[in-house]
């Protein structure tokens, strides 16, 4: 009953939960369809309409809609209910009703009975309005509610007015929500859409809960979203395709620019490091400071005016080297002296020594003969003494001397060796400083020309200190001394400047890297001042496709923010239907099965269904189980004929009221739906059971016979009746009001009241015709339902008080059979049936069905005692056991 829009408003609340997890974007877009809801629903996907209509929408719209949640008029049935029934209803002008009417709904059951097109339709919309606000065949019209709901001949309509009673019996006014009434309402065209989606294939029946439950339209307003709409967007560049593709030719330069500022940071990058390794923690600037430039010198400059200054020269002249030259050449001077006045003292010795010497040198010439004589060594005549021998013996007696000798050789030879060095030592001086034999400076004079005289000790004449008391040995000794401390400062010297040439080298290194770094730098900031160049021509050359590039991109952008909107929201809305059947029939199985098979009550028990599978997603199918094969799982709407598919249809719709615990169940021409086979068990599970004793029923109907069925069937106490009938000429429907009952016994009574004791007996035995068949079918219920009758001839019906026959046997002969209603039952067939059978009862009521003439009054008490006895009958409960 409720309108597609109003089933979108639960969609936009289903959106808003948390754990939906709809992106804000996906939000903005339902609201806009949610502010132009008339607007989209009526187009299609037929050629894209919806689509074009909802691209042109989010453009303008969806960067400035909000993503919050709105306000909405939709409500949430919970906790009690706000009334327990209906009381009164006021309408008109209205629709079909042109003047103002009031109808009494007090009773539990609220009956209309007319033809099509008396007025029920405009009754059912008026309370369709009153409880839920909206009239929905208006809508799907697409008929505005101010046109749709006035009386053509008022002009105008008035909001019909519905009371109720609440939990304190207080009558209070109905305020309209579709939330909370919309499962009050069980329409005929659900029913026939319902049965009629169930003939369709399988791949066709996914609106098939939407349909039931009246949510068709908003079924029908999902299924006419395009899949997509990219077709109306703009999401492929043709401007940037093209500007791309020249750029390609500037792409070095972009890149180069691109990256500049990671290049300026590497070249930053670089420099820091260079300079932290050249000396941990200087800074770069520091570094090129110190290396300085020409405007700038810096401390290389000073380093090389520094470094390019002589270095000073040191003498390498020792004063102990000298004084030990002086003391070796007098130490080996005075050995010399010391063997030579040995030698002197033992200068006889050595003449003989020599003469021995040369005595020994001859043998070798003349071995066997006196070197000095010729005489013979050996023979006759031979030498006294062999000088050989005499030389040999005499060499040895003067070996001391030979060694004295060789000692005062070496000695000479270290003296000249001493005397070298002494002299190398003063040419070596001398040229150290410059000593020339002409110096003005004696010493210098000196060291020119000491003396030098190969053999002897020359050095000595330097002794022999001047008139001043020192020597010219010493002076020298003196000046050694102190040349060697001037060379002591200046090896000072020398090794600062030695460090100096490492910093020197190591800032010119660093100047030369230095160099590279600024020329890298300069390269790096001329290709990018190049390159800058090119992209400013290449900017101004392309102005033009340039700017239809950016505006191109800009569209996309917002466009595949369309996009992505767009495919979250119809995913996201198809989930949100696709869920429709989990939330409207969660825990309904248990009950739509007991109403299927009380509705089917003449089914074979092996046809009643064990099991009932309702689908939870729009794409499962209905399965059930019968009680023939509780194990074997069938597709209902495949299984099933179509007045069967109808029954389920209607016991969904019940079941969902009932789980609702729906104060009133409104049918709107819905029985006639439903062929006459099945109305017998419908209106028992409606009017007869427990199930809905306190649901308050209203009905509109066509059918008579129904109507009279239920009058017959339900206490007078808890129905009301009202007839409509086409209008005599003023257009407005005629309300039929206190009519007499169609229910048998009521009129029986009201024509003993009256003293129409005929006009009572009709009715009576129409009421036991009734009344029989209800017994037997309650027998049926308590497994006692196979009785014997009595039968005239082959086709014939068995004749009513065969049939009473065959009850009260079965009875009587159902020993085992307890119930509180079976001896009353009993009685009551006993004084009906009497004995023997042509009884007066009996006489009365067939005589009472028939027309004669010129015959006798009818006993008043007997037909006052056959209509208590119906009256007695028809209170019977017959409950199951």
């Amino acid at each position: 009953m409720a309108s597609a829009e109003h089933d979108y408003q639960h969609f936009i609340q289903w959106l808003h939960r948390p754990e939906v997890r709809a992106s804000e974007d996906v939000r903005r877009f339902a609201r806009i369809v949610l502010d132009n809801f008339e607007q989209v629903s009526s187009t299609s996907r037929n050629r894209s309409q919806r689509s074009v209509l909802l691209v042109n929408l989010a453009r303008q719209r969806l960067s400035t809609t909000t993503p919050e949640q709105p306000q909405l008029d939709v409500t949430a049935l919970g906790g009690e209910w706000s009334w327990g029934k209906l009381l009164q209803l006021s309408l008109g002008p209205f629709r079909g009703f042109r003047h103002a009417e009031t109808f009494d709904l007090a009773h539990r059951i609220v009956l209309f009975y007319g033809p099509n097109g008396s007025g029920k339709t405009s009754l059912c919309e008026a309370l369709e309005f009153g409880l839920l606000g909206t009239v929905d065949e208006g809508a799907q019209k697409r008929i505005d509610a101010a046109q749709y709901l006035r009386n053509i001949h008022e002009g105008r309509f008035a909001p019909p007015q519905l009371a109720a009673l609440d939990a304190h019996g207080r009558q209070v006014a109905v305020q309209a929500d579709a939330d909370a009434y919309r499962f009050c309402f069980i329409e005929k065209n659900r029913i026939d859409s319902f049965s009629r989606i169930a003939a369709k294939p399988a791949g066709q029946k996914t609106e098939l809960i939407a349909a039931l439950f009246g949510m068709d339209d908003f079924n029908e307003f999902v299924g006419q979203f395009n899949e997509s709409v990219d077709a109306q967007l703009t999401l492929h560049s043709v401007q940037g395709v093209e500007l791309t593709r020249k750029r390609q030719a500037i792409a070095h330069d972009t890149e180069l620019l691109a990256g500049e500022p990671a290049k300026i940071a590497v070249f930053d990058q670089a420099e820091r490091q260079y300079a932290e390794d050249f000396q941990p923690g200087m800074t770069y600037a520091q570094l090129q400071q110190a290396v300085g430039s020409a405007d700038a010198p810096g401390r290389l400059q000073a380093l090389i005016e520094i470094l390019n200054q002589p270095a000073p020269a040191l003498y390498g002249i020792r004063q102990q080297d000298l004084l030990t030259a002086y003391s070796t050449a007098d130490e080996s001077q005075n050995l010399v002296e010391e063997l030579s006045e040995q030698l002197a003292l033992q200068q006889d010795n050595a003449a003989y020594q020599d003469l021995y010497t040369a005595v020994l040198e001859l043998q070798a010439l003349s071995p066997d003969q006196c070197p000095a004589c010729e005489t013979a060594i050996v023979g006759v005549e031979h030498v006294h003494a062999n000088p050989f021998a005499k030389a040999t013996q005499e060499l040895e007696h003067l070996r001391d001397l030979t060694q004295l000798k060789q000692r005062h050789r070496a000695a000479i030879d270290q003296r000249n060796v001493a005397s070298d060095a002494l002299r190398a030592f003063f040419a070596n001086f001398a040229q150290r400083v410059g000593a020339r034999i002409d110096s003005e400076n004696e010493v210098l004079r000196y060291l020119a020309n000491p003396g030098v005289q190969p053999g002897t000790a020359w050095w000595k004449a330097g002794y022999p200190p001047d008139a001043g008391g020192i020597s010219l040995s010493q002076q020298a000794v003196n000046y050694a001394r102190q040349l060697e401390e001037e060379d002591a400062v200046t090896r000072q010297n020398l090794e600062q400047r030695a460090q100096l040439i490492v910093e020197r080298d190591h800032l010119t290194n660093a100047r030369i890297a230095l160099t590279e770094h600024a020329t890298r730098r300069q390269q790096a900031r001329e290709a990018i001042v190049v390159a800058r160049q090119r992209l400013d021509a290449f900017e101004a050359q392309n102005a033009r496709l340039i700017a239809a590039a950016a505006s191109e991109e800009t569209r996309i952008a917002a466009d595949v923010r369309i996009q992505t909107a767009y495919n979250g929201f119809l995913g996201l809305l198809r989930r949100y239907r696709s869920e429709l059947p989990r939330t409207l029939m969660a825990g309904l199985n248990e009950v739509t099965m007991e109403l299927y098979n009380e509705f089917n009550v003449r089914d074979a028990d092996e046809d009643k269904l064990a099991v009932l599978h309702l689908p939870v997603t729009g794409n499962e199918r209905i399965e059930m189980s019968f009680r023939g094969s509780p194990t074997a799982r069938v597709d209902a709407l495949q299984v099933l004929s179509e007045g069967h598919v109808r029954c389920l249809g209607l016991a969904i719709l019940l079941a969902k009221a009932s789980s609702i615990q729906a104060p009133t169940v409104i049918f709107d021409d819905a029985i006639n739906a439903i062929d006459h086979e099945h109305r017998q068990g419908i209106r028992e599970a409606l009017f007869q059971s427990e199930r809905f004793a306190n649901t308050q029923i209203i009905v509109t109907c066509h059918s008579n016979e129904f109507i009279k069925d239920i009058q017959n069937h339900v206490d007078r106490a808890q129905w009301v009746s009202y007839t409509f009938r086409h209008h005599t000429g003023d257009h407005h429907p005629r309300v039929l009001r206190n009519l007499p009952p169609q229910a048998y016994l009521i009129n029986a009574r009201a024509a003993v009241e009256r003293g129409d004791h005929r006009g009572a007996l009709q009715p009576c035995r129409q009421a036991l015709e009734m009344l029989a068949n209800k017994v037997w079918r309650w027998l049926g219920n308590c497994d006692l339902g196979l009785i014997s009758v009595k039968l005239a001839g082959v086709g014939d019906q068995p004749s009513l008080r065969n049939l009473c026959e065959g009850l009260r046997a079965r009875l009587n002969g159902a020993h085992t059979f307890e119930h509180s209603d079976k001896q009353p039952l009993l009685d009551a067939l006993e004084q009906i049936l009497g004995i023997p059978e042509q009884t007066l009862i009996w006489q009365y009521l067939n005589k009472g069905t028939h027309e004669e003439q010129d015959r006798d009054d009818f006993d008043e008490g007997v037909v006052e005692q056959l209509v208590a006895l119906m009256e007695g009958l028809n209170g019977l409960r017959l409950r199951r056991l």
